[in-house]
């Protein structure tokens, strides 16, 4: 899963932390995260629910949040 996005300067400016990537894979949501400086980490959720509360957890974390389907 490639992060898309057309500046990554204005994304660090913004939210330091990193960045994260949703995207639907069937009746899941798998959610790419990318901090800068560590490998890739993916969590997959078995509901909408589920990645909401995750895509919470991630933004208050101090990151900016991606949804693959909106690109």
């Amino acid at each position: 899963m490639a992060l898309n996005f057309k500046d990554i300067d204005d994304l660090v400016l913004l939210k330091p932390d990193g960045v994260f990537q949703i995207q639907r894979d069937g009746d899941r949501y798998v959610i790419a995260v990318h901090r800068f400086g560590q490998p890739d980490e993916f969590i997959t959720c078995l509901s909408a629910g589920d990645a909401n509360r995750r895509r919470m957890e991630l933004t208050d974390a101090g990151m900016t949040g991606l949804i693959g389907d909106a690109l």
